[in-house]
């Protein structure tokens, strides 16, 4: 759908228009023949003789004598809800470029940014995924990116709270404004609207329901340069992102997971299909040809035991019990040296008794 080039007068027409969704979603075709504002102004007669008494016009006669577009955008005004049209300087410049972009946004917050970058997962992540999306965020958003994704519960909320740890980030809801969904995070939305925006395509009173979620999936990825998959099950929503990403021409990137694990069934999967497997944050800033300045690490002196352990451990937390049998010593022999590399700042523990590399620090 092309640009409709609207000025702040129009904003309260449209708005009250997307009130009536039968219309609305087919402004595009109808746009050239009669603005907005005569929509809402012009006689019932006048209207009727110009779309020929079409069935969804009369329709919309009876929906515009019962509605008062001046108190549908008061109530806008009342909550702080601002609005950008599709055509607007402030309006994301990605999103535009998509296949039926949404004809407005409302958001309470602020839409600055220049990078963006989605995090996005499974509803239900193990403490692995809940970790590593808290840090890929925060990492990001420290670099310049505002992290985009959904509120839900799981990874979307860990990415939320990283992001606002080291910068900014968007929350797209599959609802209204109005309707926070799931309300366990109406804390962290007012968080997100302090520092980054909450951002929604749907006028006030709309509940969340089993269609907005996908249609809400699509402006997270076509907001952003890139979408990160972190845990997403067979069915997750988060491939429907994914999906729409790669529609959309944007880079998609996935950290891998045990080939037993059900929460890494969707990321070893979009892996396998050409999806840039991440196993640190430099694997996504090389896509966007961003430099990156690793803390060189002081020397130190390592016994040959501590060599073994440190050769056997990645960034992928692995089980100490998987550690005792690859290379055959006592628990207790093995947690004195996992204890040691701590103390030297090479190792760190992960829930669930794993221990994995530290990750670099990033200046």
């Amino acid at each position: 759908m092309s640009n409709i080039n609207l000025n702040f007068e129009y904003k309260p027409y449209l708005y009250a228009l997307s009130f009536f969704p039968p219309l609305f979603r087919r402004w595009g075709e109808w746009k050239d023949l009669i603005s907005v504002i005569d929509l809402f102004l012009l006689s019932d007669k006048e209207i009727l003789g110009l779309f020929s008494y079409s069935s969804i016009i009369q329709e919309f006669l009876v929906f515009r004598k019962k509605t008062s577009w001046e108190k549908l955008w008061e109530e806008l005004i009342k909550r702080e809800i601002k609005m950008v049209v599709l055509g607007e300087n402030n309006y994301p410049p990605l999103l535009k470029e998509i296949k039926n972009p949404p004809l407005y946004l409302l958001y309470q917050g602020s839409l600055e940014g220049e990078r963006f970058i989605a995090i996005v997962g499974t509803r239900k992540p193990t403490p692995y995924g809940t970790k590593l999306a808290r840090d890929f965020a925060k990492e990001l958003s420290s670099l310049g990116f505002t992290i985009v994704s959904g509120l839900a519960y799981g990874i979307d909320t860990f990415a939320h709270k990283g992001a606002l740890e080291g910068g900014r980030t968007w929350a797209i809801l599959g609802s209204s404004l109005d309707y926070i969904y799931p309300k366990g995070n109406e804390k962290l939305a007012y968080e997100i609207r302090e520092k980054g925006a909450l951002i929604s395509e749907y006028p006030l009173g709309t509940k969340p329901s089993y269609y907005t979620f996908p249609q809400r999936n699509r402006i997270i990825s076509g907001i952003s340069q890139g979408v990160l998959v972190v845990e997403a099950g067979r069915k997750s929503g988060a491939l429907i992102t994914a999906s729409f990403a790669l529609d959309q021409g944007r880079e998609v990137f996935a950290i891998p997971g045990r080939l037993i694990d059900e929460k890494s069934f969707g990321t070893n999967k979009l892996i396998q299909e050409g999806a840039k497997m991440v196993l640190d944050i430099k694997d996504i800033l090389e896509e966007f040809k961003i430099p990156y300045f690793i803390e060189k690490k002081r020397e130190m002196t390592l016994t040959p035991e501590e060599n073994l352990v440190l050769q056997k451990l990645s960034f992928n937390p692995i089980f100490i019990e998987d550690i005792v049998n690859e290379l055959d010593i006592s628990i207790s022999k093995l947690m004195f040296i996992l204890i040691s590399l701590q103390s030297k700042g090479l190792v760190e523990e992960y829930p669930g008794n794993r221990y994995g590399r530290k990750r670099s620090v990033w200046e």
